[in-house]
């Protein structure tokens, strides 16, 4: 009798850690999904001393390359955020960037040509492909 009081002690014991453990680790990986925040970021025409210059959301084909400045915070070390440059619908260029601190300024470009009129936007993904920010602009 006392042999199956421990079992059943035993089997509860171990459900309740398992309840327990569980939603814990979770709870641990969403923070760690959720620490980095975009918290600027914009289309310019250049990035001097690590600061957009000439940011907007519609240009001119007249120019040759535009930029992507995002300004990242809550990095918990060496990590990379994605720039999905997109021209209507279609993906035209994907551009790791690594993020080096707590509060990481980066950037990326693409080289546009008169052929390039239309919507754009930029999806900047953290590394395990979460959406963070998507900026729609203009090229005509």
């Amino acid at each position: 009798m006392k042999s199956n009081q421990y079992f059943i002690s035993l089997v509860l014991f171990t459900c309740l850690l398992t309840a327990i453990a569980v939603p814990c680790s979770g709870q641990e990986n969403e923070a760690v999904k959720t620490d980095i925040v975009i918290e600027d970021a914009v289309i310019c025409r250049d990035v001097v001393d690590r600061e957009p210059v000439g940011a907007g959301d519609v240009f001119s084909t007249d120019l040759t390359k535009l930029m992507c400045f995002t300004r990242v915070t809550g990095s918990k070390g060496n990590t990379e955020i994605l720039h999905n440059w997109y021209f209507g619908d279609k993906l035209v260029a994907g551009i790791p960037l690594h993020v080096g601190s707590t509060n990481w300024r980066t950037y990326s470009s693409k080289k546009i040509t008169p052929m390039d009129s239309g919507e754009w936007k930029v999806e900047i993904l953290s590394q395990d492909e979460t959406m963070l920010k998507r900026i729609y602009f203009i090229i005509e």
